[in-house]
């Protein structure tokens, strides 16, 4: 298995660098040959996936006989779009736009700009996400090859940067606009006529106890036959006022396992279960600060009609200062990534919020304790046993998050680990057990990280080089704008017209760099030993953590002033150039500004309270001084 990902990755390398090498030593003579080379490699690349989905099922061989109409079609539909790609790349590219009639370029660009203000309802539907996406797949490939040419031409480590950052950001775009092309919104299913017996577990490590209750309470309180239903607190802190609680709402008590963080707290209830409750089928899992809808029961046990569906995940929201200076909602992330994921059969668990099958975890040895957090890793292990998930697109419960930036940064430092070395060390890949579209959707997950951790902040560096240099990547505006205009409108239809909610997530996917390298650092070190998990702290501490964010203040101070310097001292440069790669760099600080913002949030109340005992002890220095002077 781990031959054919290395023969895969060693195709791709080898395609690019024909492509830089032929073009470079003269060998391309037709200007059409880059991207013949460039399809070529599309194609290769296409099928290596293919292929190497086909050998970790039951063999290539086995697979091409059982279903070889099936392939054969496949074939020919994915030949089909190689040509139509590369007759639309040849005869329709940006760059070709300003010199046909009746240039469509500004057409094209005007049409996405009135369809995205004057049929702002249609920018929701699943349809349109279609059709933007496929204008942006032959956008962004005219970028592409444009930045390959341009490097190759006017070689130079910005145009390097440059090529390196586009390259990642727009492969992360094209396998995004794949695995969201189908999404499944599904209805509530109908509740089978004998309901199961259902165990929902509340994992604790000291919580404050006033919040712990409301959690208990809102699980008493749901819309479900008493006697069908159990609620466990499962303490690892072995705390006397827990057990108190439980005694005296009348749920039961289990105290946890106090190894391998809340993954060992919900094993040591499956064995409390297995022990006390073994007719239980179900087990809700729900953390200690989140409140449930009554309904949530009613309206979830029904999926698991199909024996097939292992677990079914609700969206959350989450409690939230005004305005979501956090970015903690993540609202695009539960209605439109997930939805796709879900299409696919690849909708993971959030750890809260959700029910599993008990056959199904046990099946796998439990919740895995591989990783730091276990919702991930256990969807991973039971999607690659061959079970599905089912994703309730409803929001119904809510719970706490964080609002200061130490909380933030641990909470998403964690996930960025726990993913990283999911994808560097059990990849979607080499996995036996996952469909092809499940192994897109993981890929993807992986590729998000990178994204942010090598290829955002590549692009980031470029103008801030190119203005400190005077060297700027030769770029058409009729390859780059286009590109940007799309891009734009792309992932509005994707967030489906939330469009606060698209600029507080990309504030936190660009700004959370630092925390997502971070991340990166400890995943590469903790191959064989996981890394040391903390619990998210539940309650709030003003402060003023700038200092944590020093890479993203230092950027854009670093910034301003190259930028005040290039306005300055290049006045031979283009001055469009210049003017280009300071609004370029003026996006990202903006992006960067979110999440620095929030360092100072809180603060405003300690400030004035600060001015005000200041303001009284010069009083009182004044009265003791006046004091002294008339005694």
């Amino acid at each position: 298995m781990k031959r054919l990902t290395i023969i895969f990755f060693s195709i791709i390398g080898m395609s690019i660098l024909i492509l830089l090498t032929s073009q470079r030593l003269g060998w391309i003579s037709n200007p059409w040959q880059p991207l013949v080379i460039y399809n070529l490699f599309l194609g290769v690349s296409g099928l290596a996936i293919y292929l190497n989905n086909m050998t970790l099922g039951r063999g290539w061989w086995y697979s091409l006989r059982m279903r070889f109409k099936l392939h054969m079609l496949r074939l020919v539909v994915f030949l089909t779009v190689l040509s139509l790609n590369f007759w639309l790349l040849r005869d329709f590219n940006t760059l070709r736009w300003p010199y046909l009639w009746p240039k469509p370029g500004v057409f094209v660009l005007l049409t996405l700009a009135i369809i995205a203000i004057w049929f702002y309802e249609e920018m929701k539907r699943v349809w349109m996400f279609r059709l933007v996406g496929l204008f942006m797949l032959l956008i962004s490939q005219s970028y592409l090859l444009h930045s390959i040419e341009t490097t190759i031409s006017h070689f130079h480590f910005v145009s390097l940067l440059h090529l390196f950052g586009v390259s990642g950001i727009i492969a992360g775009m094209f396998l995004n606009f794949l695995n969201q092309f189908n999404p499944q919104n599904r209805q509530q299913q109908q509740p089978p006529e004998q309901l199961p017996l259902v165990v929902a577990v509340v994992p604790t490590y000291n919580e404050p106890i006033s919040i712990l209750e409301k959690t208990v309470l809102s699980l008493k309180a749901l819309d479900y036959p008493i006697e069908l239903l159990h609620i466990i607190i499962s303490d690892d802190g072995h705390n006397q006022q827990v057990q108190e609680l439980a005694l005296h709402h009348a749920v039961l008590y289990n105290p946890g396992a106090r190894r391998d963080a809340k993954a060992g707290n919900l094993n040591s209830a499956l064995q409390y279960i297995k022990s006390n409750l073994p007719d239980a089928a179900f087990i809700l899992t729900q953390d200690a600060d989140e409140l449930i809808d009554p309904s949530f029961l009613s309206k979830t046990i029904g999926y698991f009609n199909d024996p097939k569906v292992a677990f079914v995940q609700t969206p959350k929201d989450a409690i939230a200062p005004k305005g979501d200076p956090f970015g903690v909602r993540d609202r695009i992330f539960y209605d439109s990534i997930q939805p796709g994921r879900a299409g696919a059969g690849a909708a993971f668990s959030c750890g809260s919020g959700v029910i599993w099958r008990i056959s199904a975890v046990e099946s796998i040895g439990g919740f895995v304790t591989w990783n730091l957090v276990e919702d991930l890793t256990t969807s991973y292990y039971l999607h690659i046993a061959g079970y599905r998930s089912e994703y309730h697109n409803e929001i119904l419960t809510i719970g706490l998050s964080p609002d200061d930036i130490p909380n933030l940064l641990k909470q998403r430092g964690t996930w960025a680990a726990d993913t990283i070395r999911l994808f560097l060390f059990r990849n979607p890949l080499y996995q036996h057990g996952l469909t092809l579209r499940q192994r897109l959707q993981y890929l993807e997950l992986g590729i998000f990280y990178l994204t942010s951790i090598f290829f955002t902040p590549s692009l980031m560096l470029v103008p801030l080089i190119s203005l400190a240099t005077g060297v700027f990547p030769v770029i058409e505006g009729s390859a780059l704008f286009p590109w940007m205009v799309v891009s734009m409108v792309y992932y509005a239809t994707l967030s489906r017209s939330r469009l606060i909610d698209l600029v507080r997530m990309w504030q936190y996917w660009i700004g959370h760099w630092p925390t997502y390298s971070k991340g990166f650092i400890i995943a590469l070190r903790s191959r064989y030993k996981k890394p040391v998990y903390r619990v998210t702290r539940k309650t709030h501490q003003n402060g003023l953590y700038a200092y944590l964010l020093w890479p993203q203040f230092l950027y854009i101070l670093t910034g301003a002033v190259i930028s005040i310097r290039a306005l300055i001292s290049m006045s031979d440069a283009n001055l469009g150039a210049v003017w280009t790669n300071i609004g370029i760099f003026a996006f990202f600080s903006f992006m960067l500004s979110g999440i620095c913002r929030a360092a100072f949030h809180g603060l405003k109340w300690d400030i004035r309270q600060i001015g005000q005992k200041l303001q009284s002890n010069l009083r009182k220095q004044a009265r003791e001084s006046f004091q002294e002077n008339t005694g």
